[in-house]
């Protein structure tokens, strides 16, 4: 018979998964880049601006660039969730991968959400 986790241990597992799960994302970003040519089909020229447009394997460094805050703040906002409800006696009974699962999306859509307002989207 197994035996319970500990609510210490039960957050520190759904944090491991939080940063697997960002782990992945990266682990996908690197494979695109490495796969992506690095020229553009047509003999189009290769930059930006004057009719120009960054090669596919540039144009996933530029994403990635960019994608790097959205990272951060999924992983500032995911360990807060798991921090928050980890320790709650309905967070107790989710599984680390669960919990985890869970906090990385609340994590992204924290982060997009406070994004868009600082942007001013609506």
């Amino acid at each position: 018979m197994a035996t319970p986790q500990t609510p210490r241990h039960q957050r520190g597992r759904a944090a491991l998964v939080v940063v697997g799960w960002l782990l992945a994302v990266v682990a996908v970003v690197a494979f695109a880049w490495v796969v992506a040519p690095d020229y553009n089909a047509g003999g189009q020229c290769e930059g930006l601006g004057f009719g120009c447009t960054l090669t596919p394997r540039d144009m996933v460094g530029f994403a990635a660039l960019l994608g790097t805050p959205i990272a951060l703040g999924t992983l500032l906002g995911g360990l807060g969730v798991v921090a928050a409800v980890g320790s709650t006696a309905w967070g107790r009974r989710l599984s680390a991968l669960a919990l985890g699962t869970l906090a990385t999306v609340v994590g992204v859509l924290l982060t997009l959400g406070v994004g868009a307002v600082l942007l001013g989207l609506r």
